[in-house]
């Protein structure tokens, strides 16, 4: 009975959106961007007409293309981490008894 409380608890955590699949996508969409990227600069690089300049500067643009790629994976990858986190420090405060933090807004005197 065990194994299957078990399924339960992780198909729970699973759907009640505890454990997110987003950074997965992420990194799978990443690797597929990278393999896209690199046959679209091979091909660009050796179909250019325009010389030696051409090809450098293709080269270039292949891995200028490469790095702006991580790096808006990354910030991807890093919104979500930041949410796990929040997740991480909610579970803390509550297992210490604490009530997590509402932020009211500060009102003036005259609203």
């Amino acid at each position: 009975m065990t194994n299957n409380q078990t399924r339960l608890g992780k198909l729970f955590y699973f759907f009640g959106f505890e454990k997110l699949i987003a950074p997965v996508l992420i990194k799978l969409i990443y690797w597929i961007g990278m393999v896209v990227i690199l046959v679209a600069g091979v091909a660009s690089f050796f179909n250019t007409g325009g010389g030696v300049g051409r090809m450098l500067l293709t080269l270039v643009a292949l891995l200028l293309s490469l790095l702006i790629w991580r790096l808006v994976s990354e910030l991807w990858i890093l919104a979500f981490n930041i949410y796990q986190r929040l997740v991480e420090i909610r579970d803390l405060l509550s297992r210490q008894g604490q009530a997590a933090a509402v932020i009211q807004p500060v009102l003036r005197d005259g609203d």
